[in-house]
């Protein structure tokens, strides 16, 4: 590349990075589960992040290729669908939240466990916790994968936001141009989630107890109103 061609790279970088914060900024089920995932992990729960980015982006990927190859011609597709993306999306968030007030509820229960458990055999319960904790991450790719898919605001987003941002791309350095800012996009989420839930595993001997259960409960509530929110808006197209 030229310097200016490296120069103009860059500043796609910049603007898929600032417009992807634009989404990810806001609160929202993605947000909410993050949480809820690394306060659960402890230790490990800084890797709750990165991991729900992986299912992220693999609902997002094939969308934004979509888009490239067939351009807005899915937004008439999508209008049809609008009201039942919303209403399941909806009913998603509430069944959710009663799994993570479920979660907080045994949350006492099972710590008291594990201390019991480590007690009469530290390395037996050490290799249950490592299987344990592949398979919370194997959960928790998955979820990022379900909440993407099933949240009403992506779509709408990547027809309103996303898709002017990739043609942008493509109008300075053609495909390259769509990279780069795809690149920035998915770096944003990345650097947001990360942050996320690492400042909430360094905090997590707060997070014990009541105070454990009172910010699951706090989750569990963010995610009804939000699902209602969106089950109202479903009824109303």
């Amino acid at each position: 590349m030229t310097p200016s061609a490296l120069v103009i790279g860059a500043s796609l970088v910049g603007v898929g990075f600032l417009t992807g914060l634009s989404g990810a900024l806001i609160p929202g089920p993605l947000f909410a589960f993050v949480v809820s995932e690394t306060l659960k992990k402890g230790e490990k729960g800084a890797l709750s992040g990165p991991l729900t980015m992986i299912g992220h982006f693999s609902v997002e990927l094939p969308l934004i290729v979509g888009l490239v190859v067939l351009g807005l011609e899915l937004e008439k597709y999508f209008g049809q669908f609008e009201r039942w993306i919303f209403l399941l999306g909806g009913v998603a968030l509430i069944l959710m939240s009663f799994f993570v007030v479920k979660e907080s509820r045994e949350a006492r229960s099972r710590a008291s466990k594990v201390r019991e458990k480590e007690r009469e055999n530290e390395r037996e319960w050490e290799k249950e916790r490592e299987r344990e904790g592949e398979r919370k991450y194997n959960s928790t790719i998955f979820g990022g994968f379900l909440l993407t898919a099933l949240n009403p605001s992506f779509l709408p987003w990547w027809f309103a936001v996303g898709y002017p941002v990739l043609l942008s791309g493509f109008k300075w350095l053609a495909l390259k141009g769509i990279v780069l800012v795809v690149f920035g996009h998915f770096l944003s989420d990345f650097a947001w989630y990360s942050f996320v839930s690492v400042s909430f595993a360094r905090g997590r001997n707060f997070f014990v107890g009541r105070r454990y259960e009172l910010a699951m409960l706090v989750v569990a509530v963010f995610l009804v109103v939000l699902g209602v929110l969106f089950v109202v808006r479903g009824l109303g197209k």
